[in-house]
């Protein structure tokens, strides 16, 4: 993998982690009509792991605080609460992902799955911004809610399916307020993504040594473009912007869905 390869990789693994628009989706995409060939798994391995690095940066102080709480088995901090209820939201996404992976690995060579799931993804985010109530308690991530998030986030393997786009959703729709929806979802994404990469570092400790420069310099790319990405997004969904991507996802798969529909029908 050339340098540059590795930068362009890195920038759209960082910037569609994070935006409301499908990493899995852009891919499946680029890889049918443009012959786009993804990283193999180390290059993917790590950077996602940049986008990791990404989300602990941003949200450092929470994790801190876990940390901390954890460390003094300080189980009335709302600290220690916050990591029980990541734990909670976890345990469906791992039972999601170990079961159907293959399943949903198989739909990663079909584009009208994908463009479905960005116009479910759109309306999604549509719907999320027009949501005007919370509950009383719209600042708490109850246990249910975790739950709920959770399947969700499982779900979002589904080539197209944007992880943020619909599990901010979610929260915003189970009545959270717009930025605790947001943070609980980022901090969510944390042991999935490591627990991939965890899975995945026994080939990344066995990779060649002319491969580490631009293994290196991808994942810094990922690293620094997720966390703008992370930052643009926290402001979008606090202004309830989201439908400012809806429509591009709208875009997306309607034009994916014509252009299949004229193939098939010999147009």
């Amino acid at each position: 993998m050339s340098l540059f390869h590795a930068i362009l990789l890195g920038s759209i693994q960082g910037l569609t982690e994070f935006l409301p628009v499908s990493s899995s989706g852009h891919l499946v995409l680029l890889q049918h009509y443009l012959g786009f060939e993804g990283p193999d798994v180390v290059f993917d391995t790590c950077f996602h792991l940049g986008t990791l690095a990404a989300v602990c940066m941003c949200f450092r102080d929470d994790i801190r605080r876990m940390g901390c709480a954890l460390f003094r088995l300080d189980f009335r901090s709302t600290s220690f609460r916050l990591f029980l209820l990541i734990f909670i939201g976890t345990i469906p996404t791992a039972v999601i992902g170990l079961v159907f992976r293959d399943f949903f690995e198989g739909l990663f060579s079909r584009i009208i799955p994908a463009a479905l799931m960005l116009l479910v993804t759109g309306t999604l985010l549509y719907m999320a911004d027009k949501v005007k109530k919370t509950r009383a308690s719209a600042g708490i991530v109850r246990k249910t809610d975790a739950l709920v998030i959770g399947f969700v986030q499982g779900l979002s393997i589904f080539p197209g399916l944007s992880r943020s786009g619909s599990t901010i959703s979610t929260g915003i729709f189970l009545g959270l307020e717009r930025n605790s929806a947001a943070r609980f979802s980022f901090l969510l994404s944390i042991p999935s993504i490591a627990g991939a990469g965890l899975l995945q570092m026994k080939r990344v400790v066995e990779l060649d040594d002319g491969l580490w420069p631009p293994l290196l310099l991808g994942t810094l790319v990922s690293s620094v473009t997720g966390y703008v990405a992370i930052k643009v997004l926290l402001r979008i969904v606090a202004r309830q912007r989201l439908s400012l991507f809806s429509y591009y996802c709208w875009l997306v798969g309607c034009g994916v869905l014509l252009v299949s529909l004229i193939r098939i029908f010999g147009y």
